[in-house]
C-alpha cells in the first residue's frame, strides 16, 4: 500500500522533527555564544568579526532530534575583517578562541572547546546537548555576503552562508515537502550508516530535483524519486545555475550554489558513493514493492528496513 502525506507526516512529526520550543532554546543558547565570543574577541582586539551567519539544520529548521549520545549541531559562520587574506593562519585563530572562551566560560572543561577541526572550532554543552562548529570566515565584501573559509592544510574556498540559507528557502517555499523529505532522507542515511554523506549534500540533492521535476508530488513520490536520482543519475552530478561537473573528477560531485567551482563532496571517498548508490537501489525496489503490498502491517515492516524500529504512521 501506499502512504499519504498525512501518514508519513504524522512519523515526521511524532520522530523525526527537533519540536519548535526546544529549537528555540538552541537558538537562543547560540546566540548568548556568539554574544560572549563577540565580546572576548572585541576585548582582546586580535581580530575584528564582522558578522556572524547561523547556518546549518537548526537554522534552516530541518534538524532531527538528536540520537542517543549525540549532540544537536548549530553552524555559524564567524565573517571576519582580514587585512590580507593570503596571511590568515586558522590554526592560530582558533587556539586563540579557544584560549578566549576558556576565560569567558571557566565552568568548563577544556575538551569541551575543540581546535582540532581543519576548518571549524567546536563548543560543546554538554547541560543542553548543543554542540556549536564555528566556521572563521575571511569576509571579502562590506556586508559579509561572501567569504574565504581555510583549512589547516592552507586550501580555501569562496561560499557564502547567506547564499545557502537563501537557497533552501527558495527552495522549500517552492516544494513545501522539502523540509519532510529532507528530514526521511537524513533518517534513512544514518539508519544505513552511509559514512561520508552529509545532511547538506542530501539538500542539495533534493533541491537540483525541485528544479529538474518541480515540486514532489507527494512525500512518497519524493523519497522515490530522490532514490532513482541517486542509484541512476548521481554519477552525473548536482549542479545549479552555471555550473558545469567537467572540470571535476571526484567521486561525488555537488556543486556549491554560491561557487560553482567549488564541489562540496570532494571529500566523499569512491567507497563511500558505491555505499551510498547501492544502498539507494535497495531503498527504491523497497519502497516499490511495499506500494503493492495489500496490508499495512507488512508494508509498515518493509518501511522499517529502511528508517528503522522506530517507524510509525500511528499516532502516539
Amino acid at each position: 500500500m501506499k502512504f499519504s502525506d498525512t501518514d508519513l507526516g504524522i512519523y515526521v512529526s511524532n520522530k523525526l522533527a527537533l519540536p519548535g520550543d526546544e529549537r528555540n532554546e538552541y537558538r537562543a543558547q547560540v546566540g548568548r555564544l556568539l554574544d560572549t565570543l563577540d565580546a572576548v574577541l572585541s576585548g582582546d582586539g586580535s581580530y575584528e568579526v564582522k558578522k556572524f551567519r547561523r547556518a546549518g539544520s537548526l537554522e534552516k529548521g530541518t534538524s532531527n532530534r538528536p540520537r542517543a549520545g549525540r549532540a544537536v549541531d548549530a553552524d555559524v559562520g564567524v565573517y571576519f575583517k582580514v587585512d590580507d587574506p593570503s596571511n590568515f593562519d586558522i590554526a592560530t585563530l582558533q587556539r586563540l578562541i579557544k584560549t578566549l572562551l576558556i576565560a569567558a566560560y571557566p565552568q568548563k572543561r577544556q575538551e569541551d572547546f575543540d581546535d582540532s577541526g581543519s576548518r571549524t572550532f567546536g563548543v560543546v554543552f554538554k547541560g543542553s546537548g548543543l554542540e556549536v562548529d564555528l566556521a572563521p570566515i575571511v569576509a571579502l565584501d562590506a556586508e559579509s555576503n561572501y567569504g574565504l573559509q581555510y583549512s589547516r592544510a592552507g586550501g580555501r574556498v569562496k561560499t557564502s552562508v547567506k547564499v545557502h540559507i537563501e537557497h533552501y528557502r527558495d527552495h522549500s517555499a517552492r516544494d513545501p515537502l522539502l523540509a519532510s523529505t529532507l528530514r526521511l532522507a537524513k533518517r534513512w542515511c544514518y539508519w544505513k550508516e552511509l559514512d561520508g554523506i552529509s545532511s547538506f549534500h542530501l539538500e542539495l540533492v533534493l533541491s537540483y530535483l525541485i528544479d529538474r521535476d518541480g515540486p514532489a508530488s507527494g512525500l512518497e513520490e519524493g523519497l522515490r524519486r530522490f532514490f532513482l536520482f541517486i542509484m541512476r543519475d548521481l554519477t552525473r552530478g548536482v549542479v545549479f545555475e552555471g555550473g558545469n561537473t567537467c572540470r571535476f573528477s571526484d567521486a561525488i560531485v555537488i556543486l556549491d550554489p554560491a561557487n560553482s567551482e567549488n564541489n562540496v563532496a570532494a571529500r566523499v571517498e569512491r567507497t563511500e558513493r558505491d555505499a551510498f548508490v547501492a544502498a539507494a537501489r535497495t531503498a527504491f525496489e523497497t519502497i516499490t514493492w511495499a506500494q503493492v503490498l495489500p496490508g499495512k502491517g507488512e508494508t509498515v515492516s518493509l518501511w522499517k528496513e529502511l528508517f528503522g524500529d522506530n517507524f510509525s504512521i500511528d499516532q502516539d
